[in-house]
């Protein structure tokens, strides 16, 4: 079976493909085309990563920068506390929230295998010009197939870019919401925003999705999950 920690990897690994065709006019063509760059980050990086974790890294960086908006994503795990923080608290907390994100599910890339990934055809007509979610399926070596749904938005260069993602049922963005909120009611952080941002690359090493998942699953849209401010 493949656990949701494992449906994360796939994730990075599908999202990847958004970066090679960034300016693509359709959200499924942005996640269909290519898968090559990332592939090749793990070919390369199985024949360093032990000397040089952090060039691995790196390149993983530079293949997810253009295709995730960290900066929706985070903001939506912050929730209301994105209000309460200063310019340079959210600044922080996006770029510690990337940095968890690729360092803990980035090793994992180097596992992947030959899991089967499908990008299926919309259910549903577009309803916003701006907005859009792309059905995938991951089909285990066992045969077991896992929904993942990615809410994507078209940014203003034309690039379509991933916000949140729904996985097996299991709202990824809602879930990191939560726990964001409860590391801020946590008795030894007192409400302290500096101390759960920095905490926060050891934090989302430990959380695991499905486990938190009874109160994170949500519907296809998405935008609850993330929680988004105007």
């Amino acid at each position: 079976m493949i656990g949701t920690k494992r449906l994360l990897l796939c994730f990075l690994f599908v999202v990847g493909a958004c970066a090679a065709a960034a300016a693509a006019t359709d959200a499924r063509v942005a996640v269909q085309t290519t898968t090559d760059q990332l592939l090749a980050v793990i070919k390369d990086g199985k024949g360093y990563f032990d000397t040089d974790p952090e060039r691995f890294y790196q390149a993983v960086q530079k293949v997810l920068d253009p295709a995730i908006d960290f900066d929706t994503f985070s903001r939506g795990v912050m929730a209301v506390n994105y209000k309460k923080a200063t310019p340079a608290q959210r600044d922080e907390f996006e770029a510690t929230f990337k940095r968890g994100l690729i360092r803990t599910y980035g090793k994992a890339l180097l596992s992947f295998t030959d899991e089967k990934i499908s990008v299926l055809p919309s259910d549903r007509p577009q309803t916003q010009p701006d907005k859009d979610s792309v059905r995938t399926e991951i089909v285990s070596k066992e045969g077991k197939v896992y929904p993942i749904i990615y809410s994507m938005r078209l940014d203003k260069d034309g690039a379509w870019r991933v916000y949140n993602i729904i996985i097996n049922g299991i709202n990824i963005g809602l879930t990191y919401r939560n726990q964001f909120s409860s590391s801020m009611k946590a008795p030894e952080n007192h409400g302290n925003l500096d101390a759960v941002i920095n905490a926060w690359g050891e934090t989302i090493a430990h959380v695991d999705p499905a486990a938190e998942g009874t109160g994170a699953k949500e519907g296809a849209d998405g935008d609850t999950a993330t929680g988004e401010t105007d």
